[in-house]
């Protein structure tokens, strides 16, 4: 891989390092590594750093990052581990000691690299798998998933109006040959829907698929439960989510930790039982400044919602 190419601004740098980093912060967790964006931000600037524990199912991004970061390598801690699997690689420590990050967001080498199947910009295998040993891709999606089940995951992944019909031109399309290619599918897609539909629809269809393929929700409420877990009185977490659905489950998960546990009682309809767990420091989430958003559009629909143990 050319560095040069691949070296792309990470997001929310400046506000992550306000609300995750602090003088007493010793330890750091990146849920999603990627090409090392935020690392080498984060290391460079924060000398109190005396862990950076960093996970990616990508092999080849952790090859990437080591050397990106290697002036930092008696820091670095790096798994090729999903994130949800935290609870394997943080161990105890102080408490108040140690910030967690989690950016949702697709790195822009899947998107940019034809190979990996992400994209319908160009055309490629129909991988969709962030792991370097997959045990499932979108070819075997879509074309061993029957209509129904098609169904549920262009709809409750993509929330794609058009699910039933473009779920009934892959199978009629498939009964003649196996979809193989990002592009023999677009072209499925585009029979079923309008043009002025079409990007849109596409890049519904596209996400969809990919949370399927790699079940982004159920790693996702697994991480959070497993790094409430590992975390001490003090210690912050920040997710950064670019759609409805994970960060759905970002803010309720949120909310259901800093508010107290309460029960009807003899007195009180809201007697409480247990306090909060944690204290919301994002009463609404973080968004990119305009000036970020043009420097770099993918950041357009990041927003980063923080949270601290009590």
């Amino acid at each position: 891989m050319n560095q040069e190419e691949l070296i792309h601004d990470p997001v929310l740098v400046n506000e992550i390092e306000t609300m995750l980093i602090r003088d007493h912060t010793r330890i750091f967790f990146d849920g999603t590594l990627g090409l090392g964006g935020h690392a080498i931000q984060f290391l460079t600037k924060n000398s109190q750093l005396e862990l950076y524990i960093g996970c990616d199912l990508d092999r080849q991004h952790l090859e990437f990052a080591t050397e990106r970061l290697s002036d930092f390598s008696a820091k670095l801690q790096l798994h090729n581990l999903n994130f949800s699997e935290i609870h394997r690689v943080v161990s105890s420590h102080e408490p108040g000691s140690l910030s967690l990050l989690f950016d949702l967001g697709i790195c822009s080498n899947h998107v940019d690299d034809p190979t990996k199947g992400f994209s319908f910009s160009g055309d490629g295998p129909l991988n969709m798998s962030f792991s370097s040993d997959p045990t499932q891709n979108a070819e075997v999606v879509i074309n061993t998933y029957g209509e129904e089940e098609l169904i549920r995951v262009l709809r409750d992944y993509g929330e794609e109006p058009a699910a039933y019909k473009i779920a009934r031109a892959i199978i009629q399309y498939r009964k003649d040959n196996p979809i193989r290619s990002t592009f023999e599918l677009k072209s499925v897609i585009t029979s079923a829907v309008l043009p002025k539909d079409l990007k849109k629809t596409l890049t519904r269809v596209f996400q969809a698929l990919r949370i399927e393929v790699n079940e982004e929700l159920h790693h996702l409420e697994e991480a959070l439960a497993n790094s409430f877990s590992v975390m001490e009185s003090g210690d912050i977490m920040g997710v950064i989510s670019y759609h409805s659905l994970e960060d759905r489950i970002v803010k309720n998960t949120f909310r259901g930790w800093s508010k107290p546990e309460t029960t009807e009682g003899l007195y009180s309809l809201h007697e409480e039982v247990s306090p909060a767990e944690a204290d919301l420091l994002t009463k609404k989430p973080v968004l990119p400044s305009p000036e970020e958003v043009d420097r770099n559009p993918r950041a357009r629909s990041a927003k980063l919602r923080v949270i601290r143990k009590k």
